[in-house]
């Protein structure tokens, strides 16, 4: 997902650490503390994660991670995690690169934004869990469970591929910009003219999860997890220059942010 509004994901977060504080009253045995499943401090801790987007706008992404981490505490660790996002256009964006094409008053234009597409990317961060809790699930079965905030930041490598800037553009009545052998399927084209841009840029993240220890080192992990970095993208492109192979249009002063918000879902294990 790509979002405008970075308060969205913080006041989801706000949300669900208030609901974990209150379902701590409510489920927390005191003897759940005590009696602890697994004790992470200490330990060692390694783990999988597949990300999931939360909702699909211009651009999705499906992330696979890889993650090490140390427990200093019961409460505390730091992790390092190094993964890559498998992305692609939505069908919304080829919608809307298709039929830009075929109109004729779009002289001079803005790029869309948020259409940066995250790759290969590496975080180091901090993961702060102050609740321990143990539910309930079946007369003789408990899940013991701990709910934490993670937050950090590293490297991303991005990839960008325009909808409205093309450099060949083969078939304007079709909204065609590549070199398909089939005018209804783009999916025999081996070739894009559409502008495509790479670089490499900070990134931060951010998340509110829980891990629930299956037994002693085993744990599964829940999150929605924000992936931020700062947008990109040109305006007043004049199509007729770019078209043409001239340079047009200037960066755009304020970009802004662009969200990445996905369900992770994952496994560790706690040596």
């Amino acid at each position: 997902m790509t979002a405008r509004n970075p308060f969205r994901f913080v006041s989801l977060a706000l949300l669900l650490t208030a609901l974990s504080a209150s379902a701590q009253e409510q489920v927390l045995d005191p003897a759940a503390v005590r009696h602890r499943l697994f004790s992470p401090e200490g330990h060692l801790e390694a783990s999988v994660t597949v990300g999931l987007p939360a909702r699909e706008y211009l651009t999705a992404h499906y992330n696979l991670n890889v993650g090490v981490a140390y427990n200093l505490f019961n409460t505390f660790g730091v992790e390092a995690r190094a993964g890559y996002a498998l992305s692609r256009h939505t069908g919304l964006a080829r919608s809307i690169s298709e039929s830009f094409l075929t109109r004729e008053d779009k002289k001079i234009t803005d790029e869309l934004e948020d259409l940066w597409e995250m790759g290969a990317h590496g975080v180091v961060g901090a993961r702060w869990a102050p609740i321990y809790g143990k539910l309930s699930l079946l007369a003789d079965q408990t899940a013991h469970f701990q709910a934490y905030l993670w937050a950090g930041g590293g490297l991303a490598s991005l990839r960008r591929q325009s909808v409205i800037q093309c450099a060949q553009v083969v078939n304007r009545d079709l909204g065609i910009c590549d070199n398909r052998t089939d005018p209804n399927n783009s999916a025999t084209a081996t070739e894009s003219y559409w502008r495509t841009e790479s670089r490499v840029a900070p990134v931060a993240s951010g998340a509110v999860g829980f891990r629930f220890f299956l037994s002693s080192g085993h744990a599964v992990r829940f999150e929605l997890r924000d992936w931020v970095f700062a947008d990109q993208y040109r305006v007043n492109v004049a199509r007729e220059d770019w078209e043409a192979g001239r340079e047009s249009g200037e960066p755009a002063r304020n970009p802004g942010l662009t969200h990445l918000v996905q369900f992770d879902l994952g496994y560790s294990f706690l040596f």
